[in-house]
Order: structure tokens, then sequence, then C-alpha cells
């Protein structure tokens, strides 16, 4: 191909329809359990997080509950991925040897979001001191306070993991709320950036045309209540059941049902590839082996679509 730039326009767009094609196959889960928040500047800070209140009945004067102020703030990060094209495999019409590279460009931008909020909830099973919530807590903690400042019972401490297995991590998500138990944090939008002119200082030092995606973001976590992680064995659906019944169990501050999994829209559970085939036999099967009176008797699987399922192998 003649180096021109009318020449270089047109196959620079022609690599846009590669990496489109790449960005539509994955699978993506993140805006299904996350909050996404548009940011607006270098962080963005939280400070809604955990005010949670209870309706009364209006008698007399109006009460204002008294709620803690919590600070929460996630700072965005600098993203990017960049491919390097020799200008002689241009100029030797080599240039679709590039197709798949580009491709897989697209791939990896359509998931790195799904990447940062799964390595994040790994991450808070594994090192749960650098993973923290708005409450100064791990976000999974056998020690999260709940009950309305200044009260006996701010004492009182709620857990929302179950860490007595020897298992993998699975974990109970309600993500059927404008406030979610995690946060996407999208300061700039992932964008293409072409340096595909024959000025470009890449081109003149290296022969090396570029085509670079980047962006800033982050992940953080929102609501505790709203998330359950266990590594006891999924395939006794009893482990599932009290999980589900721990999370349905927590109250706001103000005394109130939390109101969990109180809708079945929302709701996921989400494994490790290793644990892909007992989840689906827990959600999908009609019947269950090993549950009721007698061991081996095939029992109605009540827990039967009461959660979508999503693998993710980031939390591998």
């Amino acid at each position: 191909m003649e180096i021109t730039q009318a020449n270089l326009v047109s196959l620079f767009t022609g690599f846009d329809v590669v990496f489109q094609r790449g960005f539509e196959k994955p699978p993506s889960y993140y805006e299904q359990i996350a909050t996404i928040v548009r940011s607006t500047s270098r962080q963005t800070t939280y400070p809604w997080l955990g005010r949670t209140t209870t309706f009364r009945e209006w008698l007399g004067d109006r009460v204002v509950q008294a709620l803690e102020t919590h600070t929460y703030t996630i700072v965005n990060r600098n993203f990017e991925d960049t491919v390097a094209i020799d200008r002689n495999d241009i100029e030797d019409d080599n240039y679709g040897v590039y197709e798949p590279i580009i491709e897989q460009l697209g791939w990896d931008t359509k998931v790195h979001p799904d990447m940062l909020l799964f390595q994040m909830i790994k991450q808070a099973v594994s090192t749960p001191s650098a993973v923290i919530g708005y409450d100064g807590q791990p976000f999974f903690s056998t020690t999260h306070p709940v009950g309305p400042m200044g009260d006996a019972t701010r004492d009182t401490t709620v857990s929302n993991i179950n860490s007595s297995g020897s298992g993998p991590y699975w974990f109970l998500i309600d993500a059927s709320r404008a406030i979610r138990p995690f946060i996407f944090q999208l300061r700039r939008e992932y964008a293409i950036t072409r340096m595909n002119t024959l000025s470009d200082e890449g081109v003149f030092n290296r022969r090396e045309f570029r085509y670079g995606v980047d962006g800033r973001a982050n992940t953080g976590v929102g609501l505790w209540q709203l998330a359950y992680a266990s590594n006891q064995d999924l395939s006794n659906p009893a482990n599932y059941g009290a999980a589900r019944a721990a999370m349905r169990s927590i109250k706001t501050d103000g005394g109130a049902p939390f109101g969990a999994l109180s809708s079945r829209n929302g709701v996921y559970l989400v494994v490790p590839p290793a644990l892909e085939e007992v989840a689906r036999q827990l959600l999908n099967s009609e019947f269950m082996v090993g549950a009721g009176a007698s061991a081996g008797v095939p029992t109605s699987n009540i827990w039967r679509n009461s959660a979508d399922l999503i693998v993710s192998e980031y939390l591998a």
C-alpha cells in the first residue's frame, strides 16, 4: 500500500470496524450488579451511603432521625491498552496480520470494567483490609455495626460473610435497587486514540503507527447489606438457603427490615468457574438429590430460578 494520508485514514477506519467487532463479542456483567456513577472530578465522595431510615406515625413535630455521617471516596484511575503497527507491514500490504490484535483490543475494552469489578470482589475476601466499606469495616465482615447513632443497640454487629468452609467463595448479590452493593465510577469513557500520520513521533523514530484505547474509571463498594460471601459447600442447598436467610435478616439503622432479596429481579449468584456446574444445578434443576428425609431421594428444588447466574473467570 502506498503510504498516503488518505490511505492511512482508510486503513484505520477499517481497524475501527474490526475493533467494534471484538467489542461486541464478549458478555459483560458489571452494569447488572454495580451502580454506574458519572464522576466529574479526580475523585468522587459518597456521603449518602449507609443513610437508611424508617417511617413512623406522625404525631406532633417531625422527628429528625440521627443518621451517622459517612465519607466514602473513590479516586479515578487511568487505564490504557495500545498496539504498535509497523510501517513496513503497511507498505508491504501485510496489515491484515494486525486484525486479530485489534479485535482482541476491542474484546479487552469491553471486559475491562468486569475485570476491575470482579478482581475487587475477589480481593474483598482474599485481603479484606484492602476493600473497606463506608462504615470503616472490610466490605465482607462479621462485625458491621448497625443501629441508630447514640443508641445502645449501635453496638450490635451483623455479618455478611461465612468463611467457615474450605471451598471457593461464591457471592449472593441483590442488585434490584438504585444503590447497589458495588459502584463502577466512570470519569471518562473508553475511547480510541490513533497516531496515524506520517509526522507522528513514533513513525519518525521507530516506524510505528499506534492504535490505542484509554479511559478513566474505578470501582468501589456500596451497600454491604446487599451482598453476601460464603465459602461453604455450594453443592449443599442448605448453605445457599442459609446465605439467603442471613441477608434477609439484616435490618436498617432504624430497626426496620432492610429488605434484601425481597425482589426476585436483580438477584444474582456469582461464582468462579470451579463452581459453575453446581451453581447451574442449584438454580436450574427441577429436582435435587440428597435433600430431604432420605439421602438419594429426589425432592423438589425450592431454589430453582431463585437467582440469575454469573460466572466470572476473574474470581478464579
